[in-house]
């Protein structure tokens, strides 16, 4: 209160008594108390600016902003040195949006006491809400200067410094505020989204810890902590920690949307189905939480309506978020699981516009080829994904105009065998180099899984190559057949795929539980064809009796596949091998299947020597391999490859 203030509510001890209780009511909390006091008072006095000052900090705290910032503005104006007054309008403004008005305020307060660092902090704030990052973090150093001793200004440097993309700068910021403050949770939360983003998830993952152990009910330290489990693999302990924080947080749209994406690593499609339809009531024109919706219910396609409301789903998505590059591509992958080759195929670009995060664009300076005429032109296809990927989409490649040059840049791993043994007969002649070599004059590029469109594949038969399109050496798979053991099925057994790949916990099997029960088979053989081992299936081939064999790349694995009876894999890129070899091929497939099987069948257009054996619930493999198990003991008497090539054996439908 002013000095001309007190004069005049001195006039009347009545007033200014009754200004006494309306303060001790308002640091009582006992806030309707002291607005009527405050009205009574001006209902004498009505420009008394101590009461008006009161007064409007009551209202701005009981949520009628605009009726406080139209009185503090009132304060202020009367009043310009009102630092209190000018800090509560600040403050109002922030709270109504009107960052431009709270700049100002904060700004006036720093005019008329420079060394103010929460001004500085507030104004740090305001300035970051108006998207001036540069300005807020200077406002923000400034603030930690003035006030050494304080973490929590260094937490909020470190925010800033992180949002502007300066991840040292941000992890300086947080291990400084740890230095002043040992047990400031969000300090530890900052520092472990930086070495998150840095890649050191096991330092990210005890920063996350030490936020959780200080702060037990936390939703963000539950929630992220959660999250870096669930990249390092470890599943189950996520997904406990996302249930405690959507339990803590029922209300927080993002606390759901993670939930369901670790149900849906956990293999539970429905309750990930649940917890994203929460999170789209919750915030029902998110594009990303209907994305996710609809993804988890194309992963439910094959139970009824799934699918059509999947794809009801992905087009609200798309409408709300139409250049989204991941909202857009979820569709994509939505119309090609259900079979819309005609929409998918196209769609499938949006891959590179933010679809897919490990992709980034070559920065080529020429064209992408879009199916146009290739005389006198060299084009160059390169690989992109996963070496599966690169195998199953090489089919392509025989079909390119014949008029024009084509050089395949693929992964270094496929290079000797997409070299010596791509069949390339009537369409292009088709130069195969290694990825990372200096590159050729060409004039046109194209992705290799951009083919299907750019060639205007339209549906199944578009994809369908009748003929084997890749050869292993025949010297080499002569000396594998001749290890066969003699009157025996000779089989190949894959079990598991790469540990980093997103599903891999559900398309992969344990190797006991697949090769168990066939190794116990009799006239069978199982020979593994996959080249990377888990802990303990060494150990596991030894005590089953399987012989161990040590590969020497895709093409030692080529020879040896094409020398077998029958490979049975996992969805993995010896599948795509063993497919593309035309050898035949019983692809065991979760529940929720990756988009290039559909939904549903026996059979697939990719491979025609390949069968489809599909869980029927979600995570479990027992009745899948049984099935495998008796119908392998039904033709033990070693079936021909014609057999087992045409589906003779019966498999279950």
């Amino acid at each position: 209160m002013t000095a001309v203030s007190k004069e005049r509510l001195m006039v009347s001890p009545e007033l200014a008594a009754l200004f006494g209780q309306a303060q001790h009511h308002d640091r009582a909390g006992r806030l309707d108390e002291a607005e009527a006091l405050c009205r009574a008072i001006l209902r004498r006095l009505p420009n008394e600016t101590a009461v008006l000052h009161l007064l409007g900090v009551i209202l701005c705290r009981t949520g009628r902003l605009v009726e406080g910032a139209e009185m503090l503005a009132g304060v202020t104006a009367a009043q310009p040195g009102n630092i209190a007054a000018l800090r509560a309008l600040g403050d109002a403004f922030h709270a109504l949006g009107h960052m431009a008005e709270s700049v100002i305020a904060y700004q006036r307060i720093l005019f008329l006491q420079p060394g103010d660092a929460d001004a500085h902090l507030r104004l740090g704030l305001s300035r970051q809400a108006l998207g001036q990052g540069t300005g807020a973090i200077a406002a923000f150093r400034m603030a930690a200067a003035l006030d050494p001793a304080n973490a929590d200004i260094r937490v909020t440097l470190g925010m800033a410094l992180e949002a502007a993309g300066d991840k040292a700068a941000a992890l300086t910021a947080y291990a400084d505020a740890i230095r002043r403050d040992a047990d400031n949770a969000p300090a530890f939360l900052g520092l472990g989204n930086v070495l998150a983003d840095q890649g050191r998830a096991a330092e990210a993952m005890a920063a996350y810890a030490r936020a959780l152990h200080l702060a037990p009910d936390w939703p963000d330290a539950l929630t992220n902590l959660g999250l870096a489990l669930q990249a390092d693999g470890q599943v189950d302990q996520a997904l406990a920690l996302h249930r405690r924080a959507a339990r803590l947080a029922p209300d927080a749209a993002n606390v759901h949307l993670n939930l369901g994406t670790a149900l849906q690593l956990a293999g539970q499609g429905a309750a990930a189905v649940d917890s994203y339809r929460r999170a789209v009531a919750l915030a029902p024109d998110n594009a990303a939480h209907l994305s996710n919706l609809g993804q988890a219910l194309a992963e439910l396609g094959a139970e009824p309506c799934r699918m059509d409301e999947a794809l009801a789903v992905h087009d609200r998505a798309a409408a709300l978020a139409p250049d989204n590059g991941v909202v857009r591509f979820n569709q994509a992958l939505a119309w090609l699981l259900a079979g819309d080759d005609a929409r998918g195929w196209p769609a499938y670009a949006w891959r590179w516009r933010g679809g897919v995060d490990e992709l980034a664009d070559r920065g080529f300076t020429v064209p992408e080829w879009r199916g146009e005429d290739l005389a006198g032109r060299t084009l160059l296809v390169h690989a992109e994904q996963g070496l599966g990927d690169t195998l199953q989409f090489a089919r392509f490649l025989g079909r390119l105009p014949a008029d024009g040059r084509v050089v395949a840049e693929v992964q270094p791993p496929l290079l000797a065998l997409m070299r010596d043994g791509l069949v390339q007969d009537g369409g292009a002649v088709v130069e195969v180099m290694a990825r990372g070599r200096p590159l050729p004059a060409f004039d046109l590029h194209a992705p290799l899984m951009s083919l299907p469109a750019a060639l205007g594949v339209r549906d199944a038969a578009g994809l369908a190559t009748p003929a084997p399109y890749l050869t292993a050496d025949p010297d080499r798979t002569r000396a594998w057949r001749e290890r066969r053991a003699p009157g025996t099925l000779t089989i190949g057994i894959a079990w598991s795929g790469n540990p980093k790949h997103r599903a891999d916990r559900l398309r992969s099997v344990p190797l006991a539980d697949l090769a168990g029960p066939l190794a116990a088979l009799p006239g069978v053989t199982l020979v593994p064809v996959q080249t990377d081992r888990r802990r303990g299936d060494e150990e596991m081939l030894s005590a089953l009796g399987i012989a161990d064999i040590a590969l020497d790349g895709f093409t030692d694995t080529a020879a040896l596949v094409a020398g077998l009876d029958l490979v049975i894999t996992v969805d993995t890129a010896v599948a795509h091998l063993a497919g593309a070899l035309g050898r035949p091929v019983w692809l065991l497939l979760p529940y929720a299947p990756d988009w290039r099987w559909r939904l549903g069948g026996q059979d697939t257009p990719w491979y025609p020597a390949t069968r489809l054996l599909r869980q029927e619930r979600q995570g479990d493999w027992a009745p899948v391999i049984r099935q495998v198990a008796a119908a392998l003991k039904a033709h033990r008497s070693a079936p021909t490859v014609t057999q087992l090539t045409s589906g003779m054996i019966p498999m279950p439908l």
